[in-house]
């Protein structure tokens, strides 16, 4: 039998393992985050928690501060990718599927100061089939975990009690922890090392959401000059009520639609103008990297 005092070691081993390839990170304008060493040389960490600091520096696992710049971000998915120079150290080994992951499973949180290891248990809330975000980024399973994380563990690493990576510590509305699964960030990684971004779907337009008493839809407020939708025969004052045939409910069902995977395809909207309905073929852009 299992005494209390033996899992509370067996959960610091665990911990301590996992803290061998968690750094902390120390953007110039926000507040401290973590990463993971994910290949040499590379740490991922969270998008959201960088601000638009492009240079950084790294307390190391063994305390050493390095410095290390921005190899890519993609805010669709909320991953960035740091690049140090040397052997960052070996990679934490990542689940092979995520799918292995299911509600009430036990979660550990890892992440790191200045001053050491920050760590947080529980189990996985909720784990769903993939979602798009709001930013149109393609996540491959919903994870929730069902406890609270602070902002030093932004980015930081998520796993089972095998070890095993179940992904990135992100956040969710309502204070809830929100994995970023390992199969999300592998492959996204992987774009980033390569390309430093990822294609974004764009159309060249802002919107505001329809007063709820005229509807549902997406108001067009301005037009990107030469953007896709302009090119198409938007214009200003236009209302989206459909992308192929789904109804448009909101600003957000736009560029959730405009994924990666989108761009280059073109699109049939419903288009509501002058009290007139009409539909307008548009090829999805990719959206200029900032």
């Amino acid at each position: 039998m299992t005494t209390l005092s033996q899992f509370s070691d067996a959960m610091r081993a665990l911990v301590d393992k996992t803290a061998q390839r968690v750094v902390a990170i120390n953007p110039g304008t926000r507040n401290a985050a973590s990463g993971i060493l994910w290949r040499a040389g590379l740490i991922v960490t969270a998008e959201e928690a960088l601000g638009d600091d492009e240079r950084f520096e790294l307390t190391m696992p063994d305390g050493m501060a390095v410095a290390a710049t921005l190899a890519g971000r993609d805010p669709s998915t909320d991953i960035a990718l740091l690049r140090v120079e040397g052997d960052a150290g070996a990679p934490l080994e990542l689940l092979k599927s995520a799918s292995a992951v299911k509600a009430g499973h036990l979660a550990i949180a890892v992440g790191r100061g200045t001053n050491g290891e920050i760590a947080a248990s529980g189990i996985v809330q909720e784990c769903g089939e993939s979602w798009r975000s709001w930013a149109g980024g393609l996540i491959d399973r919903r994870i929730l975990l069902d406890l609270a994380l602070g902002r030093r563990s932004h980015g930081g690493a998520v796993v089972d009690a095998a070890g095993d990576l179940i992904g990135l510590a992100a956040f969710a509305p309502r204070h809830r922890a929100l994995v970023i699964p390992a199969a999300t960030v592998d492959r996204i990684a992987e774009q980033l090392a390569a390309k430093g971004s990822i294609a974004r779907g764009y159309l060249g337009v802002g919107l505001h959401p329809l007063r709820r008493k005229r509807g549902e839809g997406a108001v067009v407020v301005s037009l990107d000059e030469d953007g896709p939708a302009k090119r198409a025969g938007i214009f200003v004052g236009d209302t989206l009520t459909a992308w192929n045939g789904a109804p448009i409910h909101g600003v957000h069902d736009v560029f959730r639609k405009l994924g990666p995977d989108t761009v280059g395809s073109t699109v049939t909207l419903d288009v509501t103008r002058a009290n007139q309905q009409t539909r307008v073929e548009v090829v999805v852009g990719e959206r200029p990297h900032r």
